[in-house]
């Protein structure tokens, strides 16, 4: 690579970064331990959210004829140019299958849910976001990775609001953020390529699916019990249903779409 070309780059990243001072990052306290059955009730201590293994399952359709979605305009950048790619607001599979809907449990999950230790994955690859759509639990770390030989930038949206504005140059470890309360939809952006886009939905329980290619998605570990259940896709919105779930056969539900 030119050594011109680092400069410039250098002086965007300087830019960036000088920005992001701009803004203040709302970041969740870290969730405390949740105290051992045997230890004294404390007063106001959250109830421990329960497990079980009764399921949803189903699948997200699109019906009609799916948008055809044009390539990204990503010529301005060389390492960029080398994998032409189309938009992937709305990815439908064999049978109209719809991917990149999130569906996830919004009432009867009650109880107080520990996020995971593991954080979860968000990479700049082949200059997109990976995975485009994702699911996390309140308080879960977000570890987010540049992956290319390229310059990026992270601009966290939450609605119009900034969450963070930083800059991801090639080489340099992971950043990690904690970012987003129950309910939030997150927006990913990089202002270097602006087709890039990432969502990350925040939810207060771990009951919670994405779709792939072929629509279909699965919900374990749910105690019997009824639920409102919630699909959400970027393009197209939200839809709620339902369900009854008990143990021992998976609830079955389905969510559909008309293509705009």
């Amino acid at each position: 690579m030119l050594k011109r070309d680092w400069c410039a780059w250098g002086l965007f990243a300087s830019a960036i970064l000088l920005g992001a001072g701009c803004h203040k990052e709302s970041a969740p306290e870290a969730q405390g331990p949740v105290a051992a059955a045997s230890a004294p009730a404390v007063p106001g201590a959250a109830t421990p959210g329960a497990t079980g293994h009764a399921a949803i399952e189903g699948r997200v359709k699109l019906n009609g004829t799916p948008p055809e979605m044009p390539m990204t305009k990503r010529d301005a950048d060389p390492f960029c140019a080398k994998t032409p790619m189309k938009d992937e607001e709305v990815v439908v599979g064999p049978g109209n299958g719809l991917a990149n809907v999130v569906v996830r449990v919004t009432a009867g999950a009650n109880g107080h849910y520990d996020p995971p230790a593991t954080p979860a994955s968000l990479d700049q690859s082949a200059c997109m976001y990976r995975p485009r759509v994702q699911a996390i639990v309140a308080g879960q770390q977000l570890s987010i990775r540049n992956g290319d030989q390229t310059l990026h930038n992270v601009h966290g949206y939450k609605g119009p609001s900034t969450l963070f504005n930083q800059a991801e140059i090639p080489g340099l470890p992971a950043m990690a953020k904690r970012v987003g309360e129950a309910g939030d939809v997150l927006k990913f952006k990089c202002d270097v390529h602006p087709w890039m886009t990432g969502y990350v939905l925040v939810n207060s329980n771990p009951f919670f699916a994405v779709t792939g290619n072929d629509g279909w998605f699965r919900i374990g570990n749910l105690p019997p019990g009824t639920y409102t259940l919630t699909a959400w896709h970027e393009r197209y919105g939200t839809k709620t249903a339902q369900v009854t779930v008990a143990e021992g056969k998976p609830a079955e539900v389905s969510f559909a779409y008309d293509a705009k």
